[in-house]
Protein backbone atom coordinates (compact mmCIF):
# COMPACT_ATOMS: atom_id res chain seq x y z
CA UNK A 1 0.00 0.00 0.00
CA UNK A 2 1.07 3.52 -0.96
CA UNK A 3 1.38 5.73 2.11
CA UNK A 4 2.78 8.71 -0.17
CA UNK A 5 4.65 8.84 -3.46
CA UNK A 6 8.06 7.75 -2.01
CA UNK A 7 6.84 5.60 1.04
CA UNK A 8 5.30 1.78 0.52
CA UNK A 9 3.63 0.04 3.64
CA UNK A 10 4.44 -3.66 3.20
CA UNK A 11 1.21 -5.43 2.09
CA UNK A 12 0.35 -7.72 5.22
CA UNK A 13 4.12 -6.99 6.84
CA UNK A 14 5.24 -4.61 9.27
CA UNK A 15 8.57 -3.99 6.58
CA UNK A 16 8.45 -0.38 4.48
CA UNK A 17 9.90 0.84 1.38
CA UNK A 18 11.41 4.07 1.10
CA UNK A 19 11.75 4.62 -2.66
CA UNK A 20 13.92 7.84 -2.72
CA UNK A 21 16.50 5.99 -0.09
CA UNK A 22 16.10 2.86 -1.56
CA UNK A 23 15.69 1.38 1.75
CA UNK A 24 13.53 -0.81 3.90
CA UNK A 25 13.14 -0.35 7.46
CA UNK A 26 11.79 -2.21 10.38
CA UNK A 27 12.06 -2.34 14.18
CA UNK A 28 11.44 -4.03 17.22
CA UNK A 29 12.70 -7.59 16.27
CA UNK A 30 13.71 -8.98 19.52
CA UNK A 31 16.06 -11.67 18.54
CA UNK A 32 16.69 -14.30 21.25
CA UNK A 33 13.18 -13.95 22.83
CA UNK A 34 12.53 -17.46 22.92
CA UNK A 35 15.79 -18.00 24.51
CA UNK A 36 15.42 -15.29 27.20
CA UNK A 37 12.09 -16.66 28.13
CA UNK A 38 12.91 -20.13 28.71
CA UNK A 39 15.64 -19.18 31.26
CA UNK A 40 12.47 -18.27 33.17
CA UNK A 41 10.57 -20.91 32.41
CA UNK A 42 8.47 -20.13 30.13
CA UNK A 43 8.74 -22.40 26.84
CA UNK A 44 7.55 -21.06 23.07
CA UNK A 45 8.27 -22.71 19.80
CA UNK A 46 11.59 -21.16 18.55
CA UNK A 47 10.17 -19.41 15.68
CA UNK A 48 10.87 -15.50 15.99
CA UNK A 49 14.12 -15.53 13.66
CA UNK A 50 12.42 -17.76 10.56
CA UNK A 51 9.80 -15.55 10.34
CA UNK A 52 11.30 -12.59 10.53
CA UNK A 53 13.89 -13.72 7.71
CA UNK A 54 11.27 -14.64 6.03
CA UNK A 55 9.47 -11.21 6.19
CA UNK A 56 12.85 -9.58 4.88
CA UNK A 57 13.52 -11.86 2.40
CA UNK A 58 10.19 -10.91 0.85
CA UNK A 59 10.89 -7.55 1.33
CA UNK A 60 14.22 -7.58 -0.24
CA UNK A 61 13.13 -9.78 -3.00
CA UNK A 62 10.25 -7.29 -4.20
CA UNK A 63 12.04 -3.75 -3.81
CA UNK A 64 15.91 -4.75 -3.97
CA UNK A 65 16.88 -1.88 -1.46
CA UNK A 66 20.41 -1.46 -1.58
CA UNK A 67 20.07 -0.85 2.38
CA UNK A 68 18.20 -1.85 5.31
CA UNK A 69 17.19 -0.28 8.54
CA UNK A 70 16.26 -1.47 11.90
CA UNK A 71 14.57 0.93 13.78
CA UNK A 72 15.70 -0.41 17.30
CA UNK A 73 15.15 -3.36 19.76
CA UNK A 74 16.97 -5.59 17.41
CA UNK A 75 17.40 -8.01 20.46
CA UNK A 76 15.53 -8.89 23.63
CA UNK A 77 17.25 -8.02 26.88
CA UNK A 78 17.66 -4.80 28.36
CA UNK A 79 21.01 -5.44 30.76
CA UNK A 80 22.76 -7.99 29.48
CA UNK A 81 23.70 -10.63 26.47
CA UNK A 82 22.23 -13.79 26.62
CA UNK A 83 24.21 -16.74 24.45
CA UNK A 84 20.68 -16.82 22.87
CA UNK A 85 21.08 -13.69 21.79
CA UNK A 86 24.34 -13.14 20.59
CA UNK A 87 23.92 -16.33 18.58
CA UNK A 88 20.21 -15.33 16.53
CA UNK A 89 22.25 -11.68 15.93
CA UNK A 90 25.01 -13.41 14.50
CA UNK A 91 22.74 -15.77 12.21
CA UNK A 92 20.64 -12.57 11.09
CA UNK A 93 23.77 -10.87 10.09
CA UNK A 94 24.90 -13.30 8.13
CA UNK A 95 21.45 -13.75 6.75
CA UNK A 96 21.73 -10.06 5.72
CA UNK A 97 25.40 -9.93 4.33
CA UNK A 98 23.64 -12.80 2.23
CA UNK A 99 21.43 -10.54 0.14
CA UNK A 100 24.65 -7.63 0.50
CA UNK A 101 22.59 -4.38 1.48
CA UNK A 102 24.10 -2.06 3.96
CA UNK A 103 22.86 -2.71 7.04
CA UNK A 104 22.22 0.32 9.71
CA UNK A 105 21.21 -0.07 13.49
CA UNK A 106 19.51 2.45 15.35
CA UNK A 107 19.86 1.64 18.60
CA UNK A 108 16.78 0.97 21.36
CA UNK A 109 16.90 0.72 25.01
CA UNK A 110 16.61 -3.13 24.56
CA UNK A 111 19.80 -2.97 22.53
CA UNK A 112 22.90 -2.52 25.47
CA UNK A 113 26.26 -4.54 24.47
CA UNK A 114 25.90 -4.81 20.92
CA UNK A 115 28.60 -2.10 20.09
CA UNK A 116 31.68 -4.83 20.16
CA UNK A 117 29.59 -6.66 16.73
CA UNK A 118 29.67 -3.30 15.00
CA UNK A 119 33.29 -4.44 13.39
CA UNK A 120 33.09 -8.15 12.21
CA UNK A 121 29.97 -7.64 10.49
CA UNK A 122 30.30 -4.38 9.10
CA UNK A 123 27.17 -2.23 9.74
CA UNK A 124 26.22 0.80 11.10
CA UNK A 125 24.93 2.16 14.31
CA UNK A 126 23.66 5.24 15.57
CA UNK A 127 22.38 5.72 19.20
CA UNK A 128 18.51 6.54 19.72
CA UNK A 129 18.52 8.45 16.12
CA UNK A 130 19.62 8.66 12.45
CA UNK A 131 18.72 11.52 10.02
CA UNK A 132 19.07 10.04 6.25
CA UNK A 133 17.75 13.74 3.93
CA UNK A 134 14.26 14.24 4.99
CA UNK A 135 13.42 11.04 6.69
CA UNK A 136 14.63 11.40 10.68
CA UNK A 137 14.75 7.49 12.27
CA UNK A 138 14.54 7.14 15.86
CA UNK A 139 13.37 4.10 18.12
CA UNK A 140 10.83 6.29 20.52
CA UNK A 141 11.64 5.87 24.16
CA UNK A 142 13.19 9.51 24.16
CA UNK A 143 12.45 12.63 21.62
CA UNK A 144 14.71 12.77 18.94
CA UNK A 145 17.36 15.83 19.68
CA UNK A 146 17.57 16.70 15.81
CA UNK A 147 15.58 19.14 14.99
CA UNK A 148 16.13 18.12 10.97
CA UNK A 149 13.62 16.06 8.96
CA UNK A 150 10.45 16.58 7.76
CA UNK A 151 9.23 12.71 8.08
CA UNK A 152 9.68 11.22 11.46
CA UNK A 153 9.79 7.29 11.64
CA UNK A 154 9.55 5.45 14.88
CA UNK A 155 9.30 1.75 16.41
CA UNK A 156 9.10 0.84 20.70
CA UNK A 157 5.63 1.35 20.27
CA UNK A 158 4.26 -2.18 19.38
CA UNK A 159 0.84 -0.73 18.63
CA UNK A 160 -1.81 -2.45 17.75
CA UNK A 161 -5.45 -1.99 16.89
CA UNK A 162 -7.66 -4.22 19.28
CA UNK A 163 -11.61 -5.10 17.60
CA UNK A 164 -14.11 -6.87 19.98
CA UNK A 165 -17.56 -8.39 19.17
CA UNK A 166 -19.94 -10.21 22.00
CA UNK A 167 -17.29 -13.70 22.50
CA UNK A 168 -13.95 -12.91 21.03
CA UNK A 169 -10.95 -10.28 20.76
CA UNK A 170 -8.48 -9.46 18.20
CA UNK A 171 -5.84 -8.11 17.84
CA UNK A 172 -4.11 -6.31 14.70
CA UNK A 173 -1.00 -4.80 14.16
CA UNK A 174 -0.99 -1.38 13.04
CA UNK A 175 0.97 1.29 11.49
CA UNK A 176 0.01 4.80 12.54
CA UNK A 177 0.86 7.51 10.72
CA UNK A 178 -0.35 11.37 11.03
CA UNK A 179 0.93 14.77 11.11
CA UNK A 180 2.29 17.45 13.97
CA UNK A 181 3.39 21.10 13.92
CA UNK A 182 4.54 20.80 9.68
CA UNK A 183 6.24 17.02 9.93
CA UNK A 184 4.99 13.34 9.18
CA UNK A 185 5.49 10.55 11.59
CA UNK A 186 5.05 7.05 11.00
CA UNK A 187 5.32 4.66 13.77
CA UNK A 188 6.03 0.97 12.64
CA UNK A 189 4.39 -2.10 14.34
CA UNK A 190 6.74 -4.80 15.88
CA UNK A 191 8.92 -7.14 13.54
CA UNK A 192 8.67 -9.75 16.28
CA UNK A 193 6.19 -12.51 15.80
CA UNK A 194 5.77 -12.27 19.42
CA UNK A 195 5.05 -8.94 20.13
CA UNK A 196 1.30 -8.86 19.78
CA UNK A 197 0.94 -5.25 20.25
CA UNK A 198 -0.05 -2.43 22.62
CA UNK A 199 -4.14 -1.44 21.73
CA UNK A 200 -3.65 2.03 21.25
CA UNK A 201 -7.42 2.35 20.71
CA UNK A 202 -7.94 1.67 24.33
CA UNK A 203 -7.61 4.75 26.31
CA UNK A 204 -6.84 2.75 29.52
CA UNK A 205 -3.27 2.36 27.70
CA UNK A 206 -1.65 5.20 28.58
CA UNK A 207 0.57 6.14 25.94
CA UNK A 208 2.45 8.69 26.81
CA UNK A 209 4.00 6.68 29.52
CA UNK A 210 5.45 4.46 26.73
CA UNK A 211 6.39 7.32 24.65
CA UNK A 212 7.20 10.84 24.96
CA UNK A 213 6.44 11.57 21.48
CA UNK A 214 2.98 11.27 22.84
CA UNK A 215 2.97 14.73 25.24
CA UNK A 216 3.57 16.42 21.96
CA UNK A 217 0.98 14.72 19.48
CA UNK A 218 -2.74 13.12 20.16
CA UNK A 219 -2.17 10.19 19.08
CA UNK A 220 -6.23 10.20 18.69
CA UNK A 221 -5.42 12.13 15.71
CA UNK A 222 -3.19 9.43 13.92
CA UNK A 223 -4.47 6.99 11.41
CA UNK A 224 -4.79 3.23 11.84
CA UNK A 225 -3.21 1.20 8.58
CA UNK A 226 -3.51 -2.68 9.86
CA UNK A 227 -1.71 -5.90 8.94
CA UNK A 228 -4.03 -8.12 7.10
CA UNK A 229 -3.48 -11.28 5.24
CA UNK A 230 -1.13 -10.22 2.79
CA UNK A 231 -2.87 -6.89 2.59
CA UNK A 232 -2.94 -3.36 4.47
CA UNK A 233 -5.70 -1.90 5.38
CA UNK A 234 -6.67 1.24 6.46
CA UNK A 235 -9.14 1.91 9.27
CA UNK A 236 -9.19 5.39 9.46
CA UNK A 237 -7.93 7.64 12.92
CA UNK A 238 -7.82 6.40 15.93
CA UNK A 239 -10.24 8.83 17.84
CA UNK A 240 -12.84 7.11 15.83
CA UNK A 241 -11.93 3.97 16.91
CA UNK A 242 -11.86 3.71 20.81
CA UNK A 243 -13.40 2.00 23.08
Amino acid sequence: MRLNDDVELGDGSPIIYIRSLSLIACADLHLGYEGVLAKEGVFLPKYNLSFIENEIKKAIERYKPKQILIDGDIKNEFSKVYVEEFNEFMDFMKFLNYYKVKVILVKGNHDNFIDRLKEPFGFEMYKQEHLIKNYLFFHGEELPKSKKGNFLIMGHIHPAIAIYNAITKEKLRCFLYGRFNGKEILILPALSYYAEGVEVNNLANNLNEISPIFNIIDFRELEAYCLGEDETLYFGKIKDLVF
